[in-house]
């Protein structure tokens, strides 16, 4: 046999072994599914965000800050929760002020989003803020367990951001 003849096939094998290599990297660090890295790094930023730590004074945290990556759909979110005794619309007041004035822009107001009987929500936030953050937007929400049916007597406050710009509200 010719070594022009085996040459050819080893060369375009070994060819199609580093692109299936490389695609699987790609695919395992969040290119098909999941997060990216700078998606995972972004998490903690958001975390330490200080509206996060922003509430009326009539309202207590409730369990732990969280934050991570959602994996589903791809993007960075930080949270706390709070409990509340005052009027909603006091709630929704103080986050308005609160956010602006720390940079955050409102992008939608929805006083009462509670999904219609028998249907999915898809939007569930009260207030909903965008700002730049480590070099992508990410979007600040303000929304009420009950709702849903859950927790009445709690708020939610939630960040997300993606680098691909998969996050929202």
């Amino acid at each position: 046999m010719k070594p022009k003849r085996v040459a050819t096939p080893v060369l375009v094998g070994a060819c199609g072994m580093a692109v299936i290599a490389a695609t699987g990297v790609w695919a395992l660090s969040g290119g098909l599914y999941g997060c990216t890295g700078a998606d995972q790094e972004l998490a903690p930023t958001l975390a330490s965000l200080s509206v996060l730590d922003a509430h009326p004074s009539t309202t207590r945290p409730r369990d732990d800050r969280y934050s991570g990556c959602d994996e589903d759909d791809g993007f960075a979110y930080a949270g706390q929760h709070y409990r509340y005794t005052t009027p909603r619309a006091d709630v929704l007041s103080f986050y308005s002020r609160a956010a602006a004035e720390d940079g955050w822009r409102l992008a939608s107001v929805n006083p009462s989003p509670s999904p219609a009987p028998g249907s999915l929500a898809v939007d569930t936030s009260a207030l909903c803020f965008e700002k730049p953050v480590a070099g992508t937007t990410a979007h600040l929400a303000v929304w009420f367990p009950g709702d849903l049916g859950d927790s009445a007597g709690t708020f939610g406050l939630e960040v997300t951001a993606s680098h691909d710009g998969s996050a929202w509200c």
